[in-house]
């Protein structure tokens, strides 16, 4: 399980670097900033993990789930620059839907505030948590209301969004499918969860690379945005 472990987090920490130092080498970066600062986030978070497995300092394991909190808030990002890019030619859609994800976000972290401030009985990492949860839940209603758009109106899109869309969504699905088995069954089943886990991370990770390995510009950006 120890070297399991270790050979992902190696393999995810190179892959994370590659996908980085390629989107600076093929000047993508500032075309899906909002995803490579969503990369850089996941970047971090893995050095982060790695400390708190080896230190197991209490400082530390406090500390996890408010740095998951920050990397999933950057993943509502990544949710608007998705809209962003798949729906260029229809700017009518585009700016419905990139309201719609703002205020449903931006509910979010207005519960946030409330249950801040009613000062309940929880713990930061249960803050924490909770709003993961729900940033999360959102985010995957996002991502299938996207898909079905995209079919509805017949909207296509290039081999970078594509992937971004796909290794996005099997993070998601993992996450929102593996958590909730893990709160319902115990540590029993913590083994399990961090193999798949890591096993999907990876996964979306090589598609991330192979995607954004050369930059193609979508089709909106050439012919332009179309009022509807």
């Amino acid at each position: 399980m120890l070297t399991f472990t270790q050979f992902m987090w190696f393999s995810g920490c190179l892959i994370e670097a590659a996908i980085l130092a390629r989107s600076i080498q093929c000047k993508s970066f500032g075309k899906y900033s909002l995803f490579y600062a969503y990369i850089i986030s996941l970047f971090g978070l893995s050095f982060f993990i790695r400390a708190a497995s080896i230190a197991r300092a209490p400082v530390v394991i406090r500390l996890y789930l408010p740095v998951v909190l920050i990397t999933c808030v950057l993943g509502c990002g990544v949710m608007v620059e998705i809209i962003r890019h798949v729906f260029a030619e229809h700017a009518s859609l585009e700016r419905f839907a990139r309201r719609a994800a703002v205020m449903v976000f931006g509910m979010i972290f207005l519960e946030l505030a409330i249950l801040a401030a009613l000062r309940l009985h929880w713990s930061a990492a249960d803050y924490a948590a909770h709003v993961t949860m729900d940033l999360q839940l959102a985010q995957g209603a996002g991502l299938t209301a996207i898909l079905f758009l995209m079919g509805l109106y017949g909207v296509e899109v290039g081999r970078n969004m594509r992937g971004i869309i796909l290794g996005f969504g099997i993070c998601l699905g993992a996450s929102l499918i593996l958590v909730p088995l893990r709160q319902l069954l115990g540590m029993r089943f913590y083994p399990t969860w961090r193999i798949t886990q890591m096993s999907a991370f990876l996964a979306a990770l090589c598609i991330w690379a192979v995607a954004l390995w050369t930059y193609e510009p979508e089709a909106g950006a050439m012919n332009g945005p179309t009022a509807e």
